[in-house]
């Protein structure tokens, strides 16, 4: 008979009930401890799904059948991704844009790709890092553990892509995982919004959904997870609580926008978030009252904005439209204090993107099949990011150190990381 390690008994209740409460089952944990007597201090815990997740991956092999792409599929000598690739000092300043020196050209090394069955449109990473999310044309979601895309060591089980996701039924436009990294939310042309439980093993469809009556352009977390923005093709703010399925809106007319909203981003503190339009205008909004604070109209010369990004001070906002300019604005004056020229954007509503420390602005380039990086303060082009054989529709790049993930019209979710040296 095979061996059974052996686990102390009060150390896997203890797991059990500090799951239970972390779900919100306080009552039912406490009857447990109760009833089993286990020493436990009562505390919010997902242990557990952790160690059965670290469990099923070491036991079974991924049943994607996606096509997949490693490092050493290739020839050539990649470096080592190990450590973050040397952080430089963020920050923006505005009094230096004109008398700053431009920061060294990164070089991306593509690590990884997989593959969708249509056009890979949007991505998105977990808050520390450890998972990715990608959506696709072909209404599919997948889930990607990003310690793997680093390190591929090519046995059965290693496979990046831990969870394939079916539940819409319409092309997915955008993702936003939960604080806690255990819920992913995704939103969709099928007009809604669906929230997947990562913790549940083998679970390939939503356990909750918002239904909207026109499709759902962009979503964001708020940092406490309570609550969910989403943006439509209605020119309305929705304002979902997660745990009550209760929709907010704004109904002062005067600040709505009068087209659709193509993005909408929460600040890394909820403090505040923005709004782009199909309308050609950029809102800020009070992440506590949702009344607008500032209103930029005609952001891009008349044509749509395509997507807002507020930066971790909360002093700027960036953004970008289809006049093939991206802008950085004062929100406090409502003034353009950088703009970065150098890609093609006239039809597209393109998803650019800060690298984790703001030192850099990425974007996908409809003149090519590239995306495009800029230095930040100097608004200068700096280097072209090659490797996709289509236009690239989304720039997202990791919250935690130099890794990027690109999604492209070629079907594929392609993973770099930066070398500086």
């Amino acid at each position: 008979m095979e061996e059974v390690p052996s686990v102390p008994e009060n150390e896997v209740l203890s797991l059990i009930i500090s799951q239970l409460i972390a779900y919100g089952y306080s009552a039912i944990a406490q009857s447990v401890a109760d009833a089993t007597g286990a020493t436990t201090d009562m505390t919010p815990s997902h242990k557990l799904v952790e160690l059965l997740q670290l469990g099923k991956e070491k036991l079974e092999s991924d049943e994607s059948d996606d096509e997949e792409y490693t490092a050493s599929d290739t020839k050539r000598d990649l470096p080592s991704v190990q450590q973050d690739w040397g952080k430089t000092k963020g920050g923006f300043d505005p009094d230096a844009v004109h008398t700053a020196v431009s920061k060294v050209a990164p070089s991306y090394t593509q690590l990884y790709y997989t593959q969708h069955k249509g056009p890979c449109r949007t991505a998105a990473f977990s808050a520390d890092g450890r998972f990715a999310a990608t959506g696709s044309h072909d209404s599919s979601l997948k889930v990607l553990d990003v310690q793997k895309m680093k390190k591929r060591t090519g046995d059965a089980g290693d496979k990046p892509v831990i969870r394939t996701l079916y539940d819409h039924s319409a092309p997915v436009n955008d993702l936003s995982f939960h604080p806690n990294g255990l819920v992913l939310a995704s939103c969709a042309e099928d007009q809604s919004v669906k929230l997947f439980d990562l913790s549940k093993l083998g679970v390939k469809r939503s356990f909750r959904y918002f239904q909207d009556s026109v499709p759902v352009k962009s979503i964001s977390f708020h940092p406490a997870g309570d609550y969910l923005l989403a943006g439509t093709d209605d020119a309305a703010v929705r304002i979902y609580d997660v745990k009550t399925l209760q929709c907010f809106t704004n109904s002062k007319t005067v600040e709505m926008h009068r087209g659709p909203i193509t993005q909408i981003r929460y600040s890394h503190t909820g403090k505040l978030f923005a709004t782009s339009s199909a309308d050609g205008s950029v809102r800020v909004w009070d992440g506590v009252s949702g009344q607008c604070v500032r209103y930029i109209e005609g952001a891009h010369g008349g044509t749509a904005a395509s997507s807002v990004r507020i930066m971790q001070n909360e002093r700027y906002v960036l953004t970008a439209g289809l006049d093939s300019t991206m802008r950085l604005w004062d929100i406090s004056s409502g003034r353009t204090v950088v703009e970065y020229r150098g890609h093609e954007q006239r039809s597209q509503m393109l998803q650019p993107a800060f690298t984790y420390n703001e030192d850099y602005v990425m974007i996908g380039d409809e003149a090519s099949t590239n995306a495009v990086c800029y230095d930040t303060q100097t608004g200068e082009l700096l280097s072209k990011i090659s490797g996709q054989n289509n236009l690239v529709r989304c720039v997202v790049p990791s919250p935690t150190d130099n890794g990027i993930l690109t999604c492209s019209d070629d079907y594929r979710a392609r993973y770099f990381m930066a070398d500086f040296n």
